[in-house]
């Protein structure tokens, strides 16, 4: 009987430690962000190098193995849109006429989705604008000014005809 007892034993940490090592072969960023597989190496996510990184003070092989299954996946890395890109340059912009009249924050939105293919909300109070008379009026100081201003009111939007 208690060679039973000590099978029995023994079954259920094997069972424990299987069940534990396939969530950490899984990794935690293929386990979290399973729609971040196979996309290019990038900007780690602090959050998934943390979790693999205990696993690895944990556990040292699944911690290993999570590692590797996340860099291998791509899981690891923030998706492209999270980069710590430098701000534009005037070489970066392009020119888009609008007639003046025809400037509101919504067909701002509209032009802005044709041009970059990215939907934006431009809610009252939430952004700021700018006239620039030429596209190399946009630097890094014009910029810098816009972030650091206080808190956007009644913001109106100004154009200039050529």
């Amino acid at each position: 009987m208690h060679r039973a007892h000590r099978a029995r034993r023994n079954v259920r940490i094997a069972g424990t430690l299987m069940i534990g090592l396939a969530f950490f072969l899984a990794s935690c960023g293929t386990v979290i962000y399973p729609e971040r597989r196979g996309q290019p190496a990038g900007r780690l996510d602090i959050g998934v190098v943390a979790l693999d990184g205990l696993g690895l003070l944990l556990f040292l092989v699944p911690g290993v193995i999570a590692f590797a299954v996340d860099f291998a996946t791509g899981a690891i890395y923030l998706p492209p849109g999270y980069s710590l890109a430098a701000p534009p340059t005037a070489a970066d912009l392009c020119w888009v006429r609008v007639d003046p009249a025809e400037l509101t924050p919504r067909r701002l939105e509209g032009i802005v989705c044709e041009q970059t293919g990215k939907a934006v909300s431009l809610q009252p109070g939430a952004y700021r604008a700018m006239r620039l008379g030429t596209l190399d009026d946009f630097t890094p100081e014009a910029l810098a000014g816009l972030q650091a201003g206080p808190a956007a009111g009644r913001v109106i939007f100004r154009a200039s005809a050529e």
